[in-house]
């Protein structure tokens, strides 16, 4: 991602719809933040609620931040073939949680290092089971399929740290609540937040919900404790995992605090 977006983001955003409507899923703007041709894609998965897997080129490789859902072997392939890549390019994996509208993609990517909190590496097994009552329904309903233990290699992190990948540094924030081991990175100026935010019309952003969450309230907490963990001025957009940006502004952190 270039360090100025500056006028190139109408073309970027023209880029975007371009790839979504391959997909079938419908023109989500709010996404356009992301994509950088060649060095940047987003694909954006199905489900209730779309969800996203972003994409990068470093120079160790493919990283990817969440796997999406329903549709996402077409979404990944056709947006890894925007940067000219592959699913063996992809050499690293960040998960933000593991609930089955993020982490569908996995068998696909397999051969990729996986990094997420310590916490939530036995919910990704299924050793243990969500606790949010949304999920452990959909679970009871019809069980995701979930790799077994040993089959990925996990880089877990149990506090806030930073992973070098080639030239590039990402930074990991745990925010529990949503999820035991929740996680938030920020990567090239944009906060991944994955479910530790969430959007709604005409509510705008706000805090993890309630049914999804194993504990709502622990987990507005623990977003609250993040903003001041953040290196002042390094975030420039902030995104949920299900393809909402926004620019990182106090007008932002307002809307969330609501």
């Amino acid at each position: 991602m270039s360090a100025r977006p500056g006028r190139r983001w109408p073309r970027i955003a023209s880029a975007t719809c371009a790839v979504i409507a391959m997909l079938g899923s419908g023109c989500k703007g709010a996404a356009a933040p992301l994509v950088v041709p060649g060095h940047a894609a987003v694909a954006l998965t199905g489900g209730p609620n779309t969800s996203m897997i972003y994409l990068a080129r470093t120079t160790d490789g493919i990283l990817a931040i969440d796997l999406g859902w329903w549709g996402q072997e077409r979404a990944l392939a056709d947006a890894l073939h925007t940067l000219g890549a592959t699913k063996a390019d992809v050499r690293r994996v960040f998960l933000t949680h593991s609930h089955r509208d993020h982490i569908a993609a996995w068998p696909a990517l397999r051969h990729a290092r996986f990094h997420l909190g310590t916490a939530e590496q036995p919910r990704l097994v299924g050793t243990t089971t969500h606790r949010g009552w949304i999920p452990r329904w959909m679970e009871r309903i019809r069980p995701s399929r979930l790799p077994m233990p040993e089959e990925l290699v996990v880089q877990s992190f149990s506090r806030d740290t930073a992973i070098v990948v080639g030239a590039d540094t990402i930074r990991a924030y745990l925010v529990a609540g949503h999820t035991p081991g929740s996680a938030v990175y920020l990567f090239r100026g944009v906060l991944f937040l994955g479910d530790a935010i969430t959007f709604s019309r005409p509510a705008g952003f706000g805090p993890a919900k309630r049914g999804f969450s194993d504990d709502s309230r622990i987990a507005a907490e623990n977003l609250a404790r993040l903003w001041p963990r953040l290196p002042p001025g390094a975030v420039r957009y902030a995104c949920t995992a299900h393809a909402h940006c926004a620019p990182f502004t106090a007008d932002f952190l307002a809307d969330v605090r609501r």
